[in-house]
C-alpha cells in the first residue's frame, strides 16, 4: 500500500503563477527508460500521457556543521502511458510506472537555510514544467522529466 503525506504543509501539484512568491526551490531531472511490462502487448505509438505527483515525507534535517538546516522532499510521480498495441485490432492499451524522487533544499546559494528556520511556515508544491516521452521501440520508452519542487510562504 502506498504511502502518502496528509500534512497542511504539503499542497497539490501547482506551478508556480503570477504573484506567487517562490521562496526556496529546486529542480529534479528524471530522465531514463519505461519499459512496457511483458504481460501488456507491445506498441506501436504513443497515444496519451498523464501524471500525478505525491510527496510521502517533508521535513527539515538539521547539520551540525556548519551549522544549518535543510529541507528533504521525498516523493514520487506516477507515469501512465497510452499507447497504441502492436497487434492486429490496434486495441489501446494502458501502462504505468512509480518513479521516486528525493530532494534537498538548501538557499538559492546553495548555503544551508539558518537554524530557526520554520518549516511549519510554508507549503511544499511539486510542479512537472517538462516531460517528454519518445518511442525507442515496441517496449521501451524514453522519458525526460523535470520537476520544481517549491515552498511558498503560507501567509501568501
Amino acid at each position: 500500500m502506498a504511502e502518502f503525506c496528509i500534512d497542511s504543509n504539503v499542497g497539490d501539484e501547482l506551478c508556480p503563477g503570477p504573484g506567487d512568491v517562490v521562496s526556496y526551490h529546486t529542480q529534479i531531472p528524471l530522465n531514463g527508460l519505461l519499459e512496457i511490462p511483458l504481460n501488456k502487448p507491445p506498441k506501436e505509438s504513443i497515444f496519451n500521457t498523464t501524471h500525478e505527483i505525491d510527496i510521502t515525507k517533508f521535513t527539515t534535517i538539521t547539520v551540525k556543521k556548519p551549522p544549518g538546516k535543510k529541507v528533504l522532499v521525498v516523493g514520487k510521480i506516477m507515469v501512465g502511458i497510452e499507447y497504441i498495441a502492436k497487434v492486429p485490432d490496434q486495441k489501446v492499451h494502458f501502462a504505468h510506472w512509480d518513479i521516486p524522487f528525493q530532494v534537498l533544499i538548501n538557499n538559492d546559494d546553495g548555503s544551508l537555510l539558518d537554524l530557526n528556520f520554520n518549516l511549519d511556515d510554508y507549503v511544499a508544491h511539486a510542479c512537472v514544467e517538462h516531460e517528454e516521452y519518445m518511442q525507442v521501440d515496441e517496449r521501451t520508452i524514453s522519458k525526460g522529466i523535470v520537476l520544481l519542487i517549491w515552498l511558498q510562504p503560507k501567509d501568501n
